[in-house]
């Protein structure tokens, strides 16, 4: 598997925090993000864990 930066996590992370904040206007992108959690990088896993933010 690739090796992402801290700025590629950090970006991924904003955009992800930015949908949950309005769920229903982008149902879509969070339930295609749901989808591709398998293929996260860990350290984004971790991220999203810390923060309790569940998809």
């Amino acid at each position: 598997m690739e090796k992402f930066s801290s700025q590629e996590i950090e970006s991924q992370y904003n955009l992800i925090k930015k949908l949950l904040e309005e769920p229903e206007k982008y149902i879509d992108a969070i339930n295609a993000i749901k989808k591709d959690i398998a293929y996260m990088p860990i350290e984004l896993r971790r991220k999203l864990e810390e923060e309790n933010i569940i998809l």
